[in-house]
């Protein structure tokens, strides 16, 4: 997590796909089997700062956000936890209370599992323990490419890289149905909202996306990566 010029901050981790498919099959069934469900509204908090870690989370289908508060009381997004991930695992497993909340940003799907038990499942099932082991390390790795990304990348590709995370290719075409308002997007990349507004609509402007309320096409998917 960075801090840039502008004053936001935020980090956007890669999708569920960027996790080995074994390894997500493996989490997943833990959770199916020993977690319970719930369905939770759009906007519904799943755990707030400085509550006690007493589950750890995986999402069955719907988008998460992980955000702090800072200092001045803005909200900042740091994470997401897309369909296939899992959080609120770091907490648990060191003895702390949340660090962070957690805010559905669609309606969501949530699994949960105890704290009190899932310690004793990961070593009854060590394939879900290698699982969480790699997810971490992926994690990791993601930050560090993060940094690195802020540091090197202008805005545009930011943004264009964060569409194409978020959407549904179809043919050429990708769609994207934004769960996110342009100030969490600024907060995601790491720019001013703005400066998001700004570059969705030079891109319209451009002919090379359609961009009504909450819903952006990209016409040509290929062409739009080359192009950045």
């Amino acid at each position: 997590m960075t801090v840039n010029q502008e004053g936001t901050s935020s980090y956007s981790e890669g999708t569920a796909a960027d996790n080995g498919e074994a390894e997500q099959l493996a989490l997943a069934k833990l959770f199916e089997e020993f977690g319970a469900s719930r369905d939770v509204k759009k906007n519904a908090f799943i755990f707030r700062s400085e509550e006690d870690s007493q589950e750890i989370y995986f999402v069955r289908d719907g988008l998460v956000k992980i955000s702090q508060f800072a200092q001045e009381g803005q909200s900042i997004t740091l994470f997401l936890r897309h369909k296939g991930e899992v959080f609120g695992a770091a907490e648990v497993l060191t003895g702390q209370k949340r660090q962070r909340y957690a805010r559905c940003i669609t309606d969501s799907r949530i699994l949960s599992i105890p704290s009190s038990s899932f310690t004793e499942l990961l070593k009854q099932h060590p394939d879900a323990l290698y699982a969480l082991t790699v997810a971490n390390a992926r994690r990791l790795l993601q930050t560090q490419r993060y940094v690195e990304t802020l540091i090197s990348r202008p805005v545009a590709w930011r943004l264009a890289q964060l569409l194409l995370q978020l959407g549904v290719r179809a043919g050429r075409e990708t769609v994207v149905t934004l769960p996110l308002s342009h100030e969490e997007i600024s907060y995601v990349i790491g720019c001013s909202r703005q400066t998001v507004t700004e570059t969705l609509g030079r891109w319209r402007d451009e002919g090379i996306i359609r961009y009504e309320k909450k819903q952006v096409v990209i016409f040509d998917t290929d062409a739009f990566g080359q192009r950045l």
